[in-house]
């Protein structure tokens, strides 16, 4: 259980890092990446109290950020933002798979779709859910 906590860890310290380096390039949308910034220190913080409870003591990973290039356009800043969001999902879905508490699976729920919808929103490609007749989709 621990090796996926630490992964979704890993995975937060490279969110804040990518935020830290695209959010400078961003010409419109600081707000939202400063908001989304400050939610993944609060998740980051969140996966360190988890490992702490199990008895273990969180350390920072290695580095293991991969910039696609240099990031000089607002472009290249909303890609390299939708890709370390795209990259969180199968981490944290591994996470969600490995626990056994219904307060952290939830978490990991909500984790897995805000990645998902923050991913879209800085233009990764998404795809259609098709809705049943008759059901409203969450909003």
């Amino acid at each position: 259980m621990s090796q996926t906590l630490r992964a979704a860890l890993a995975g937060e310290y490279a969110a804040i890092y990518a935020y830290g380096r695209a959010g400078g390039r961003l010409r419109t949308d600081q707000d939202v990446a400063l908001a989304q910034l400050a939610r993944h220190r609060t998740d980051r913080d969140q996966l360190r109290a988890w490992l702490i409870a199990d008895g273990e003591q969180p350390e920072p990973p290695a580095p293991a950020y991969e910039v696609p290039g240099p990031l000089q356009t607002d472009a290249q800043a909303r890609e390299l933002l939708a890709t370390v969001q795209l990259r969180l999902i199968p981490v944290l879905v591994a996470l969600l798979s490995d626990q056994t508490d219904n307060a952290r699976r939830r978490w990991a729920v909500r984790a897995v779709r805000r990645a998902a919808t923050d991913a879209q929103g800085w233009g990764a490609p998404g795809q259609a859910i098709p809705w049943p007749e008759g059901l409203t989709p969450p909003a």
